[in-house]
């Protein structure tokens, strides 16, 4: 069993589990610092189930779980803490209220204390979740977004050192599901208790977390920050997983160093492009690779339209390229506009351009354009079979 994947600091958080079942085998390791952590893949992925296993709720035929120097789970040294003692906060997808007990009672489930101090305590989750007005008031007469709120108030009340989350508001409409992120930062800002949430959503991921793991077929494939996974992705296989859909293969025709940064040139087609590259990258001249692209990291220039000024600087023009292209499309997608650009023959992007830009620069189809690309928006990709780090 491998040790646990992810940083070189202590850990807060350490996960190193298997699990075979008839169709699927469970094979996860990482390890992770407090904050917001969300495990992110696709459905039947193991996502849920890892963290039901972080929960001390599914059985495994190997583990070792353990939050700082606290063991949770050592198979080996036969140690197995129950889930009651492990102060979690659970709140599983379906919300599991109770249906014959009002709001007031379902959060006052979930708690160790009695008496006064009981009520108080249920008094406080009630106003930090806005349920005022709503406590004798049963599960089937609340909105969607209310019932989450009182199955986080319940699952708050045992004051947990960790709070597991999966798939908290899958089945709300998109407007309550950005109410409810904002929500959940608000009270990890005040209240710093770690947590740790299950999501296939690329919008919860990027807005909720400090640190992604992303789990594919039982496995984790990366664990990173919100960039690293989403801008820098591994291999194509993860590029597929976080929707990189801009991806095209070339070969590197220089190395070079530019003011501390090691920098790739690659030709795709007859299209030159650069690439930030790490010192120790054993990457040569010649070599041909895959690379995507961050698209939203592209600027998109009409005739007569000049660069800003401090994207003219000797640096910029070091590490970055400008290209010719003609627009072939041009879709509005609510905020924004999808702008596609052919680059060449069998070469174009899809370049989000905002609402404002598109009307003052007046983009239509067949409009000439130039794309700044600088080196962030090309990713050079790992093999698919290049160990985790």
């Amino acid at each position: 069993m491998k040790d646990w994947i992810g940083g070189q600091r202590e850990e807060a958080l350490g996960v190193a589990i298997q699990k075979r079942l008839p169709h699927f085998s469970l094979d996860v390791n990482f390890r992770v610092q407090a904050g917001r952590t969300v495990l992110f893949g696709p459905s039947g992925s193991g996502k849920s189930l890892t963290l039901q296993a972080i929960a001390g709720l599914f059985p495994l035929d190997f583990a070792a779980i353990r939050r700082g120097a606290t063991i949770w789970h050592d198979s080996k040294a036969g140690i197995f803490v129950p889930p009651q003692r492990r102060g979690i906060g659970y709140l599983p997808q379906s919300y599991a209220l109770f249906p014959h007990l009002t709001v007031a009672q379902n959060i006052a489930f979930g708690q160790r204390q009695h008496g006064e101090r009981a009520r108080k305590r249920v008094a406080e989750l009630i106003s930090l979740m806005q349920l005022h007005g709503l406590e004798q008031v049963r599960p089937v007469q609340l909105s969607g977004g209310q019932q989450q709120r009182v199955a986080l108030a319940r699952a708050l009340a045992s004051e947990p050192q960790l709070l597991l989350l999966d798939e908290p508001w899958s089945a709300l409409d998109a407007p309550v599901r950005a109410m409810l992120r904002t929500e959940i930062l608000r009270f990890y800002e005040q209240f710093q208790v770690p947590l740790v949430l299950v999501t296939h959503d690329m919008l919860d991921a990027q807005e909720l977390a400090d640190t992604i793991v992303i789990l594919y077929q039982g496995r984790v494939l990366q664990v990173g920050s919100p960039d690293e996974v989403f801008r820098a992705p591994r291999t194509p296989q993860i590029a597929d997983l976080v929707g990189m859909r801009a991806r095209w293969n070339g070969i590197i025709v220089a190395l070079e160093q530019v003011e501390q940064e090691g920098l790739a040139t690659i030709r795709v087609g007859d299209v030159a492009l650069r690439a930030r590259i790490p010192f120790a990258s054993k990457l040569h001249v010649g070599q041909v690779m895959e690379i995507g692209l961050s698209t939203d990291e592209i600027a998109l220039c009409p005739p007569g339209v000049e660069l800003p000024e401090q994207l003219s600087t000797e640096h910029v023009r070091q590490t970055s390229v400008l290209l010719p292209g003609k627009v072939a499309q041009d879709q509005a997608r609510g905020t924004f506009y999808r702008v596609t650009v052919h680059l060449a023959p069998d070469m174009s992007l899809e370049i989000p351009v905002p609402r404002w830009q598109h009307r003052a620069f007046q983009i239509a189809v067949d409009m000439p354009v130039t794309l700044y690309i600088p080196c962030e928006a090309v990713h050079v990709f790992e093999p698919d079979n290049s160990p985790l780090i």
